[in-house]
């Protein structure tokens, strides 16, 4: 059985803007979507246990949009906000986000810079029986997915997981694949630790 759940964080920053961008107020605010699996075993008082962590190819990585606004009226930041979120009570968060910000008093006068970091969290609940969980026993019965040879807890080939992944693969096989490309063959999970590239981003953006 599987169960899901989503977490969203809203955070900010605020600088006053350079005279590059024009005399219109800016916000931009970036999305960032990963996904957490866990395995509760039902057999063990529903104990938890972290699969790992991996960003969500079904979205494009670190998405960016501006706004230019004239002012921070709620009422007119409400309407830019709602084109982009279909959801109404998202729209809302990141609205009052935006006019909180706008309202610090140790801003000096002029055009603002807002940045708004949005990151989505799907939470992914897988709940077995650990010892029937279907990555316990795929690890090291079936196929390995790369050279499709079969592997076996008995066979003479190392086994091993690519780092933070639950999946299983030929030691020889993962190693040649991992030269080649830095993700799950399966998964696509990356091999490489998350990283916050959002401050960069964003100063190439405002450089352009």
């Amino acid at each position: 059985m599987e169960t899901r759940a989503l977490n969203v964080e809203i955070s900010s920053q605020v600088t006053p803007q350079g005279l590059s961008l024009g005399l219109l107020n800016s916000v931009f605010i970036s999305q960032r979507r990963e996904i957490q699996e866990f395995l509760v075993d039902e057999s063990d008082d529903g104990n938890i246990t972290s699969l790992g962590t991996y960003l969500d190819s079904s979205y494009f990585p670190d998405m960016l949009s501006l706004l230019r606004l004239k002012d921070f009226e709620p009422t007119t930041v409400h309407q830019q906000i709602k084109k982009r979120f279909n959801e109404p009570v998202l729209s809302r968060l990141v609205t009052d986000q935006i006019v909180l910000e706008s309202q610090r008093k140790d801003l000096p006068q002029g055009p603002l810079l807002i940045t708004v970091f949005l990151k989505f969290t799907k939470k992914e609940y897988f709940v077995a029986p650990f010892s029937s969980a279907p990555w316990t026993t795929a690890k090291v019965e079936g196929s390995c997915a790369i050279c499709l040879e079969e592997m076996s807890e008995e066979s003479e080939q190392a086994l091993c997981q690519p780092p933070g992944c639950v999946h299983m693969f030929h030691e020889d096989c993962l190693t040649h694949w991992l030269d080649r490309d830095e993700s799950c063959p399966l998964c696509r999970h990356s091999t490489k630790p998350l990283t916050n590239k959002q401050s960069e981003t964003l100063e190439k953006l405002t450089e352009a």
